[in-house]
């Protein structure tokens, strides 16, 4: 019994082992790029993940307001900015009954401008901004976390 249940063991941690670091990363000289597999490399950037949990009576208003103010504000404020970001809706529900939406910044530009009521203000002014990041917050089921990645 000891035997097989080794001889199990054995075969599903060997069976179902990841190969890690058997490939080379293949650099793309054209745009500083390394990928290795799946995963893809910035050498000279870092990257940023901002995860926005959303309250489910919310999520209309939250994707409604990134669509047609915030990220057409973010494209007439700053196009670089603009161009490295990437807004995604998730379909389904999470388990407590949010909805997560991602801002991923790739490559995150370090001297840019990221802040969304700052963006807001210079294209429309602080009264009509203030308005719009309210209705941004009051979207939100928690607070936005933010990770940097190299």
């Amino acid at each position: 019994m000891k035997k097989i249940l080794i001889l199990s063991f054995l075969l599903t941690f060997y069976g179902c082992a990841i190969s890690i670091g058997n490939k080379v990363a293949d650099v793309a000289d054209d745009n500083n790029v390394a990928t290795n597999g799946n995963s893809v490399y910035h050498f000279d950037g870092h990257s940023m993940i901002a995860f926005n949990k959303i309250s489910p009576k919310k999520r209309a208003a939250f994707e409604m307001l990134n669509k047609t103010i915030i990220m057409p504000a973010i494209q007439r404020a700053n196009l670089s900015v603009y161009n490295s970001l990437t807004f995604l809706a998730s379909e389904e529900q999470n388990e407590d009954g949010t909805y997560t939406f991602l801002y991923i910044a790739s490559p995150y530009l370090e001297n840019e401008d990221y802040d969304i009521l700052s963006i807001l203000v210079a294209v429309h002014g602080r009264p009509r901004a203030e308005e719009y990041f309210q209705l941004w917050l009051d979207c939100f089921a928690e607070e936005q976390e933010t990770l940097l990645f190299r």
